[in-house]
């Protein structure tokens, strides 16, 4: 045998030898374990995004361990039980005290004209408060975080002064300084509460407030957005902004309010027709609770969020989902709750959910939020706000440098974001009277016949400071794509 030959016989009994040891202890015990994206780049408490509690949420919904499984077993009644009975049309989702029927009125498919198919999770509401929790990098909230903060009101802003000028533009042409010469920032989602977002008047202010968000270079874009009817149902459109605002390694977070409080608030002379505006808030915390026939024409409106917050998520599996019940809520925990399970039934794995209440804006009012995050619009009501919580300027608005417009002074913005920011809050939305076509101290005409007026280019360059003032600039070299 010539030493080519004995060569090869050895080489072939090193191979069998390798693949024997790999085959009895695993790879990773013989080449070592992988290193994933998250062991090159840990996120620490130490991170910006951790500390402004803005993790991105898995898409996948995670069990909440032994206290879950307590808290579960601690209901009366099995949602998923419910919901069957809710879409086969036997009986409405009552709270855990009522348990009564509510009236029948026909299967749930009937009703809102598509047949939906029974869910193999539940989404119970013990499992989505711990999703919500554990990835908004917030700490477990009880009771005792709904009591009011002692510091005193609003401090860092040096005491509560709104200003009440009008300053209303003229209709301009987006214009936006270009993005260049200008570092990334991140840290926490900052952006636009643009309610109107799908009304097609409001077209050039949606615009302009895009163009501006791309050009503030925020790593964390945010837009909130009303989608029962009340500024139209152009998903389509609104689908075409999500898909903008997911580019060049942004990861966007997109809030959806389902149904709206302060036109149900006005249902007696309100002349918005949208989805449960002609109904007493104190009726419809009970009706909705019980009767089958506002159960569905809600569950109808999660559908279409449910379509939404998919093609949000497929676009970049960074982005993050937040599903608000009703905007400026006028519910009581039990009806946030029957709100809350119906929707999480259909988008609990998909999104967080975050409550907004509006208390004092209704009697009967309250803002339990069963462990979930909130979003507070008041100013008053700022100083309660905890890390992983939210805060839309949504009825309040700001004036800018040149005393024009209504609302908080521009230098208290300024210290609002910057605080925001060292508060930990999720995301923080900026809001005009004269984005949504209103007056200040005025009604809420159709929206059909607003006059939407969009910021002007020196506007917008304030609107961009305020957007990034506080955040932290990305380190020159990391690439986007290892840092995401």
């Amino acid at each position: 045998m010539n030493v080519s030959s004995k060569s090869r016989i050895i080489v072939y009994i090193v191979i069998i030898a390798v693949l024997v040891i790999v085959g009895l202890f695993g790879a990773e015990s013989v080449f070592g374990p992988r290193e994933s994206v998250v062991e090159m780049f840990p996120v620490t408490s130490e991170s910006p995004a951790v500390q402004s509690g803005v993790v991105v949420p898995a898409p996948q919904h995670t069990p909440s361990g032994r206290r879950a499984k307590k808290r579960s077993a601690r209901r009366d009644a099995s949602f998923e039980q419910q919901l069957r009975a809710l879409k086969s049309g036997e009986v409405g989702v009552a709270d855990s005290e009522a348990g009564s029927q509510g009236g029948s009125n026909g299967p749930i498919s009937e009703i809102i004209g598509r047949s939906t198919q029974d869910q193999s999770s539940t989404g119970a509401l013990s499992d989505d408060v711990a999703s919500v929790k554990g990835t908004a990098g917030t700490q477990e909230r009880t009771s005792k975080d709904d009591d009011v903060s002692n510091e005193d009101p609003l401090d860092f802003l040096g005491g509560i002064m709104v200003s009440n000028n009008t300053g209303l533009q003229a209709v301009v042409t987006p214009q936006v300084t270009p993005q260049t010469g200008r570092p990334w920032v991140r840290g926490q989602a900052r952006g636009y509460t643009m309610l109107s977002a799908m009304q097609p008047e409001a077209r050039v202010v949606v615009e302009t407030q895009v163009e501006t968000l791309l050009s503030a270079k925020i790593r964390e874009p945010y837009i909130g957005v009303l989608i029962d009817g009340t500024f139209g149902r152009d998903f389509t459109y609104l689908k075409d902004v999500i898909e903008r605002l997911s580019g060049d390694g942004r990861a966007l977070t997109l809030a959806l309010y389902l149904t709206n409080g302060p036109t149900m608030r006005k249902w007696r002379e309100t002349p918005i027709d949208a989805l449960f505006s002609r109904i007493n808030p104190s009726d419809f915390r009970q009706r909705i609770r019980r009767e089958q026939q506002l159960q569905a024409q809600f569950l109808a409106v999660v559908l279409q969020a449910k379509d939404v917050f998919e093609f949000n998520i497929s676009l970049n599996s960074g982005n993050n989902n937040v599903a608000i019940v009703m905007l400026e809520d006028n519910l009581d925990s039990f009806a946030y709750r029957a709100m809350r399970e119906i929707a999480s039934a259909e988008i609990g794995s998909l999104a967080g959910f975050i409550r907004n209440p509006c208390l004092g804006c209704y009697e009967g009012n309250d803002d339990i939020t069963l462990g979930d995050p909130r979003e507070e619009h008041k100013l008053e009501r700022y100083n309660i706000l905890k890390r992983g919580d939210a805060y839309s300027l949504d009825g309040l608005g700001f004036s800018y440098p040149d005393g024009s417009g209504n609302g908080l002074a521009a230098a208290q913005l300024r210290d609002l974001m910057v605080n925001s920011y060292s508060r930990g809050l999720r995301y923080v939305g900026l809001w005009r009277y004269e984005w949504q076509g209103l007056e200040f101290g005025g009604g809420n005409p159709r929206p059909e016949t607003r006059t939407h007026t969009p910021s002007n280019p020196d506007q917008q360059e304030f609107e961009i400071e305020m957007l990034r003032e506080g955040l932290v600039a990305e380190t020159d070299g990391i690439s986007v794509d290892d840092e995401l």
